[in-house]
């Protein structure tokens, strides 16, 4: 596999994004909670915090520090790994898949959990569910969603377009990287043969499954069967002859760094604290405005 040292480095700082955003989070504190449903407050200006976000993502690799950098490293080595031996792993898959019917059946199910257009739906019912109860968390998570699947649409197109890795079905499983070259082809008639790296589905099940998860870890089921129908969604992916492995692993990877930064970010903003005043005890409430 060889490519353009100029197109490796940006495909590098691609990939740093996302990572990073993991190392980020692994070493900032879970923000408070934003608060309760019912609570009337005007819609947060999503359009200009979407913008800082996005900037935070892109700019984040040029602001890691030591443990910052150790992560983005061991997230890295592990995607290398995976690449080198994606094509054992995805022959073991396929056997798997061979010996157990069901998979068959099962596969494009889970698939569809990865959908884009579904994942906006989910956040849509979210949201609307939640302006029609006065349920602001409802509301705000269906927000944060949809900004999360913003976020990761836009990050794995620029790295789709400049890796050009032909999906396991191209070549009945072997794996090569077109590079940028491959740009042209997807749109002449072979556009999902070569925007194998890294997986859109498995990154926006687990951007959408983090924005959930984080919202509702105040009940302690919601988190398994988020990542676990995120994870389902993401293995499927190879079995339906679309992605390798390290799509995968690089997309969940991605996904849930996002999620949580969009999280994190928009918790910070809204504030709740308890104050004392001359006529006894109050619950003040702002939103930080970048």
């Amino acid at each position: 596999m060889t490519m353009n040292k100029a197109v490796a480095a940006l495909l590098i700082l691609c990939l740093v994004s996302g990572t990073g955003l993991l190392a980020q989070e692994a070493l900032d504190p879970p923000a408070a909670d934003a608060g309760v449903p019912g609570e009337k407050e005007p819609l947060p200006r999503y359009s200009s915090n979407f913008l800082k976000d996005e900037a935070e993502m892109w700019t984040l690799p040029f602001r890691l520090d030591l443990k910052g950098l150790l992560v983005c490293g061991t997230v890295l080595a592990a995607t290398g790994l995976l690449v080198v031996n994606d094509e054992g792993i995805y022959a073991g898959f396929k056997r798997f898949q061979g010996d157990n019917p069901w998979v068959d059946k099962a596969s494009p199910v889970l698939t569809l959990l990865g959908d884009w257009g579904l994942d906006c739906g989910i956040a849509g019912i979210f949201f609307l569910g939640g302006v029609i109860a006065r349920d602001r968390k409802a509301r705000d998570t269906g927000l944060m969603a949809w900004e999360a699947l913003l976020h990761t649409g836009f990050l794995v197109q620029v790295v789709k377009h400049l890796s050009g890795r032909q999906r396991p079905s191209v070549e009945n499983g072997r794996d090569h990287w077109h590079g940028p070259s491959a740009f042209f082809k997807r749109y002449n008639g072979y556009f999902s043969d070569y925007d194998s790296f890294f997986s859109g589905h498995t990154v926006s099940a687990w951007g959408l499954a983090t924005v959930i998860a984080e919202n509702y870890r105040d009940r302690s089921w919601v988190p398994p069967v988020c990542y676990g129908l995120a994870t389902l969604a993401g293995l499927s992916r190879l079995t339906e002859d679309a992605h390798w492995l390290s799509d995968v692993f690089l997309g969940a990877v991605i996904g849930y760094a996002v999620g949580r930064m969009v999280v994190r970010n928009q918790e910070r903003r809204f504030q709740f604290t308890p104050e004392l005043t001359s006529g006894g005890a109050a619950l003040a409430f702002s939103y930080r405005i970048d």
